[in-house]
């Protein structure tokens, strides 16, 4: 059982026993005839929170003394200057470049820039003991800076208008600490807290865009020194009350059968951060694991703009299992860590068309994983070795971006399946890592878009000059399981090394500048125009103030 929660229950269960204890003396002296009227100033829960005693209106919870408001989150600016990101290998057969290029010279200057901003905002409100209510806002998500001008840019004032969605509200949900576990309800973030991330990830990183949210109902309980969890999840819902009856207010879904659900159950042993620290300097060796399991089912679907009735209605039957292991020990200055998940799916009729029923089952398997070695030299260095893999397809293109068309030979991307050709192709087999999850600055994050259909090695140094000051150094090497994806239909993909500088001050301010240097390989090359990729470069820079 972790500490943590091992601290909270136990005062509980002591206050839920004392409680009973009470009631149950209450309960057995005598009351004195005719004093009914008087029944609520003994009943042996009047003063507990959120309980209405009898004969008396509903109370509110919020002017408990027990009542905490607690803000945290940040303000970050980044700053990008990229060079040759279309690598100088010009087109391919869908698009101008592999990367978008600078119109004025039609990308003969090859350099381009960008700046843009968040401020995040995670609120707690304790409304008493064990019982919390939670949320996650970002302000100015991502907005460029300088792209909403407006006044004399001819030299006289110029301002900055407001997006048309200036405030995303990202997490709501309530937790609840009962005698049997926490309760959890509401739309929150990932479904667990422990992995590398390269899967599941909350997207908690300063430099994150990306994090997982679901609507969910879950239930988590100690049990036998380990954390387990269940919980279901309303994954989408189909067309509600409003497509028919605009004057219902609220709208209601209108058949359960097209919405997609999720269960999932988890088991895991980890500490926190803080925890993990502690051991780590008393030299103790710790051992976590966690392991997570997840179904998925929907039964129809209506395409998008029709209106929902019998005669639109599809057959969708879509099944899906996700599973997924992670284990990490720290054993003196060494540190082993591997994580593995697995995706598989069955979508019984692909088709957008009620009247055009498909025989064929688009089906995936899918696998990735993520294996590390770290060694700890001192307070200062660390070093650590990374190897990652995701399962490809054969088809052209990586299928890395979920907006990608159906790709062609020296396609960079692409869908993975055709349902046009014959025999046609349904088998969707390539692995993506969750975007959150950065091994580089330019090939996998700005080119790609994310690790998939592709094995890579990261070697990787981290040294702390100062106190506040800390350098790091990585290499990445990386090729393709399907060389078919490639542009050039060959495997090697290219090498990168990334050198990053952090200056971190006690007080919450945190500045990062990273340099990349990407020497492609001959994946990347134009067959067709005998074109050689060549080198690109990057900046990559990050300010940030947390609270």
């Amino acid at each position: 059982m972790s500490p943590v929660l091992r601290r909270t229950i136990a005062p509980l269960l002591a206050c839920c026993a004392a409680t009973w204890l009470a009631s149950t003396a209450a309960m057995a002296q005598p009351r004195p005839a005719g004093d009914e009227r008087r029944a609520p100033d003994r009943e042996p829960y009047r003063d507990a929170p959120g309980v209405t005693p009898i004969g008396d209106p509903v109370r509110a919870t919020a002017d408990t003394p027990d009542q905490r408001v607690r803000l945290s989150g940040f303000l970050r600016t980044r700053g990008d200057l990229g060079h040759n990101w279309d690598l100088g290998r010009g087109p391919t057969p869908s698009l101008p470049s592999i990367w978008p290029t600078p119109y004025v010279d039609d990308g003969a200057s090859h350099t381009q820039t960008n700046a843009d901003m968040r401020l995040r905002v995670d609120a707690s409100i304790e409304v008493g003991w064990g019982v919390s209510i939670r949320a996650r806002a970002h302000v100015l998500d991502n907005l460029r800076l300088g792209s909403l001008p407006t006044g004399d840019l001819g030299g006289g004032s110029v301002t900055q208008r407001g997006p048309d969605q200036p405030i995303d509200v990202r997490q709501v949900y309530g937790q609840a600490l009962l005698p049997f576990g926490v309760l959890t309800v509401g739309r929150m973030g990932a479904l667990v807290d422990w992995g590398t991330g390269f899967f599941l990830n909350a997207g908690n990183g300063l430099d994150d865009d990306y994090g997982d949210v679901g609507d969910r109902i879950a239930l988590t309980t100690p049990l036998a020194g380990l954390l387990w969890t269940a919980l279901y999840e309303i994954s989408a819902t189909g067309p509600a009350s409003d497509a028919v009856r605009p004057e219902i207010r609220p709208a209601f879904d209108l058949d359960p059968r097209d919405d997609v659900r999720t269960v999932a159950f988890s088991v895991a042993r980890y500490n926190s951060p803080a925890t993990r620290n502690r051991l780590l300097r008393a030299g103790r060796n710790t051992v976590e694991f966690g392991l997570v399991g997840s179904y998925r089912w929907q039964s129809y679907d209506v395409s998008a703009g029709d209106v929902p009735s019998a005669r639109t209605a599809l057959v969708r039957d879509l099944t899906a299992f996700v599973g997924d292991a992670w284990v990490r020990t720290d054993l003196g200055r060494f540190t082993f860590e591997g994580e593995f998940a697995f995706v598989g799916f069955r979508i019984a009729n692909a088709s957008l068309d009620p009247a055009a029923m498909l025989n064929l089952a688009v089906t995936g398997r899918q696998y990735g994983g993520v294996l590390r070695a770290d060694y700890r030299g001192g307070e200062r260095f660390m070093a650590r070795v990374e190897f990652g893999f995701a399962s490809g397809d054969d088809r052209p293109g990586f299928g890395a971006r979920t907006a990608a068309q159906s790709g062609r030979a020296g396609d960079l991307d692409g869908l993975q399946f055709d349902l046009t050709r014959t025999p046609r192709d349904v088998n969707i087999q390539n692995f993506r890592f969750h975007p959150n999850y950065r091994v580089d600055l330019i090939m996998w994050r700005r080119l790609i878009g994310t690790v998939t259909d592709a094995w890579y090695v990261r070697p990787m140094v981290r040294y702390r000059i100062g106190p506040m000051l800390t350098a790091e150094l990585a290499v990445i090497g990386s090729a393709a399981m399907e060389p078919n994806s490639t542009p050039s239909g060959k495997a090697p993909l290219g090498v990168e090394t990334d050198v990053g500088l952090i200056y971190e001050q006690e007080h919450g301010f945190v500045m990062r500048l990273d340099y990349g240097l990407l020497l492609p390989l001959s994946g990347f090359d134009n067959a067709p125009r005998r074109l050689s990729a060549s080198a690109a470069h990057a900046l990559h820079a990050v300010m940030a103030w947390r609270f």
